[in-house]
C-alpha cells in the first residue's frame, strides 16, 4: 500500500526524503492542470461530462463542450506577457519560472557523472506556461521535441529522437566535457502550440481565429476549429486520425520507459490520475522495483484518494499537507530549493 508522508510545517521532513531519491535517481515529473491553477481552472470532471454528452448520442453536444474548455485555455496565451503583477496569470507564470531554474540548479549540482543531468517533465496540459516561463529564463534549455536546426523553413518539425540528446560543453584547454543540464517537456496530450502538417506535426505558436457567434452556430466551424488543433480531447473518442493515435502512443511509451529505467523516480503535482489509461501504465510501471512514485497531494483530504488508487503497490508516497494546509506550487519550489547544496532547509 502507498504510505503517508506528513509534511511539517517546516518541510524539513520532506526535504529530506526528497533529496535522496532527487540527488541519486533518474528524475521524472507528471504535471497535471493542478500547476496551472488559478490561471485555468483545474480539468475537474472534463472528461466524464463529454463521455456522457457522447453516450447519450449528443456528439454536437460534447463538441461544444469541447470548444468551450479550448478555449478557456487559449484565452490566457495572448495574456501571458502582458498581464499586470498581480494578475493570477502572471503568478502562475513566476511559479514555473521558478520551477524550471531550481531544476536546472539541481540538475547543474549533481556531484554523480554516471547519472545523466537531464529530467523528463511530462504534462497532460494543453498550456503554453511551460514554454512561455522558459524563454523566460535564457539559462535553462527545454527540449520538447522540436527540431530547430538551421532552415529556410519558419516551421518546426515534431522529432521526438530529440528527447535522446544530451548537452555537452568541452574546455578550452584541456578538452574536458561537461554536461549541460536539459529540461525534456514531453506534453503527452498534445499542445495548443501544435499543428498538423501532412504527416508531421510542426511547432506553430500563432493561435487559431477564435470562431464568431455565428460560426459557432455551425457545427461543421466547430468540428473545424477543434480539428485544427493537434489535441488529444477529453473523451473516449480520443483520436480523429491515425497520426493522432500513433503519437499518442510513442508518447505514452516514452513516459512508460521513463520508468523502466533503474531507480527512477517520478514526481507527480497537480495531477489527479483522473486519466485511467495514465493510471494503468504508473501502475505497471511501478512493477519495477527500483522505481518510486512520489505524489505530492494538493490537500490533506487527497492523500487517501492517491492511496486508495494505489492500494497495491509499495513504491509509492504520498506527500500529504496537514489538516487546513495546502501544498501548491509555491510550496513545491520551496520544496524542490530546499534541496540544493548549502540550503538551510530549517529556516
Amino acid at each position: 500500500m502507498a504510505d503517508i508522508l506528513s509534511v511539517s510545517a517546516d518541510d524539513e521532513n520532506a526535504s529530506k526524503f526528497l533529496e535522496s531519491y532527487v540527488q541519486s535517481g533518474s528524475i521524472n515529473f507528471l504535471i497535471g492542470s493542478g500547476a496551472s491553477f488559478p490561471a485555468i481552472a483545474t480539468a475537474g470532471d472534463i472528461e466524464a461530462e463529454i463521455d456522457e454528452l457522447l453516450v447519450a448520442g449528443d456528439a454536437e453536444g460534447a463538441s461544444r463542450r469541447c470548444l468551450a474548455f479550448v478555449e478557456e485555455i487559449d484565452a490566457i496565451h495572448g495574456k501571458m506577457a502582458t498581464v499586470e503583477e498581480d494578475d493570477p496569470i502572471h503568478g502562475v507564470v513566476e511559479s514555473y519560472k521558478l520551477f524550471l531554474s531550481t531544476l536546472d540548479r539541481i540538475l547543474f549540482a549533481r556531484k554523480n557523472i554516471l547519472l545523466p543531468r537531464q529530467t523528463t517533465v511530462f504534462t497532460t496540459n494543453y498550456d503554453m506556461f511551460l514554454e512561455h516561463a522558459s524563454s523566460l529564463v535564457p539559462a535553462v534549455i527545454l527540449n520538447d521535441g522540436f527540431e530547430r536546426s538551421s532552415s529556410l523553413s519558419p516551421e518546426f518539425m515534431f522529432t521526438p529522437e530529440r528527447y535522446f540528446d544530451r548537452t555537452y560543453r568541452s574546455g578550452p584547454v584541456y578538452g574536458h566535457q561537461i554536461e549541460i543540464p536539459t529540461i525534456n517537456l514531453v506534453k503527452l496530450h498534445g499542445s495548443l502550440s501544435w499543428r498538423r502538417k501532412k504527416d508531421s506535426i510542426v511547432f506553430d505558436p500563432i493561435a487559431v481565429p477564435n470562431l464568431s457567434d455565428e460560426q459557432k452556430e455551425d457545427i461543421s466551424e466547430v468540428d473545424g476549429y477543434l480539428e485544427k488543433h493537434f489535441l488529444i480531447l477529453p473523451n473516449f473518442r480520443k483520436f480523429h486520425t491515425t497520426l493522432m493515435e500513433r503519437l499518442n502512443y510513442d508518447l505514452l511509451r516514452l513516459f512508460s520507459k521513463a520508468m523502466d529505467h533503474e531507480n527512477s523516480v517520478l514526481i507527480t503535482f497537480g495531477f489527479s490520475f483522473a486519466d485511467e489509461h495514465i493510471l494503468d501504465i504508473t501502475r505497471r510501471a511501478l512493477r519495477n522495483p527500483t522505481t518510486q512514485l512520489i505524489i505530492v497531494s494538493f490537500d490533506h483530504a487527497s492523500a487517501a484518494g492517491y492511496q486508495a488508487k494505489f492500494s497495491k503497490q509499495r513504491n509509492v508516497t504520498v506527500l500529504a499537507p496537514a489538516q487546513g494546509t495546502t501544498i501548491d506550487f509555491n510550496r513545491l519550489n520551496d520544496l524542490l530549493t530546499s534541496i540544493l547544496p548549502g540550503q538551510d532547509n530549517a529556516a
